[in-house]
């Protein structure tokens, strides 16, 4: 949407609207907001972001951080938000990581106290 139009003010004023659901924790209300101002102007990064905002879905939140990135490669919020999910994703993976490991030493642990009991049984 050009700069200046006659419905920029309703957009704008609509695009409050959502930032004002989400803010109160409406979801489903920011979301319908959201996409009526984003069908009027695919183009506007405040509404992508907020909608970025208040999706629960992580991939679909990064895709629409994406689509942020492709409108504007320089938009920082965008950029802090993806690098912060990376940053979790990173942490669950060491996570995960650390008690896979965790379990194959108890395993392993296992199965030693089990071949040492057997060859006392064996050798008595």
């Amino acid at each position: 949407m050009a700069i200046g139009t006659p419905n920029e003010p309703n957009l704008e004023r609509l695009l409050m609207q959502g930032i004002a659901a989400a803010k109160q924790n409406n979801k489903q209300a920011a979301r319908m907001i959201f996409d009526q101002v984003l069908s009027q102007d695919k183009r506007n990064e405040r509404a992508w972001l907020w909608l970025a905002a208040i999706e629960d879905d992580l991939k679909e939140r990064r895709r629409i951080l994406l689509t942020v990135l492709t409108l504007n490669p320089q938009n920082t919020t965008a950029k802090t938000m993806l690098e912060k999910m990376d940053r979790a994703v990173e942490r669950a993976e060491a996570h995960s990581m650390r008690i896979g490991i965790t379990l194959i030493l108890i395993v392993i642990a296992l199965i030693g106290v089990v071949m040492v009991v057997a060859l006392i049984l064996v050798n008595r």
